[in-house]
């Protein structure tokens, strides 16, 4: 499906142009890929079955675990957020950050970590929101 000419973002780009009627069974099949960015490309699509996406949390690629992080799916559970929101590697930490279907706790969660540029990103986003999460996110406390 990718040559291995693609880069991360390449992949991760495919998949909103991969097919609207992909099965579940399709995208069980990408999530078990070898190819991390094939894994990717599947944790990202909002239509990935639930149960693949709860595997994919624990993924050994930050890449896999990033594309999860960017996944806009309404139903997601929270904590698949939660999970992500512990990850060490910075990629995955700010497509949480810039996925707007994460909770702002999650992101206020973000917003009180001791990284500079996490929490600085977290609470810019919390600002951008307006009401309540702008003033929690300039105070750091959403």
């Amino acid at each position: 499906m990718f040559s291995e000419n693609y880069s991360r973002q390449t992949a991760l780009a495919s998949l909103k142009d991969m097919d609207e009627n992909l099965s579940d069974h399709d995208l069980a099949n990408f999530a078990k890929a070898d190819e991390a960015m094939i894994r990717a490309a599947a944790a990202a699509h909002p239509k990935t079955p639930l149960t693949t996406l709860l595997k994919l949390v624990r993924d050994e690629s930050a890449t896999v675990r990033s594309g999860l992080a960017k996944n806009p799916r309404p139903d997601m559970p929270e904590d698949i957020y939660l999970d992500l929101s512990n990850d060490r590697t910075p990629e995955v930490i700010y497509a949480l950050i810039a996925n707007p279907a994460v909770p702002d706790a999650i992101i206020g969660k973000l917003a009180r970590q001791y990284h500079k540029e996490f929490s600085g990103a977290a609470r810019e986003r919390l600002s951008k929101k307006g009401g309540a999460s702008k003033l929690l996110g300039k105070l750091g406390i959403a």
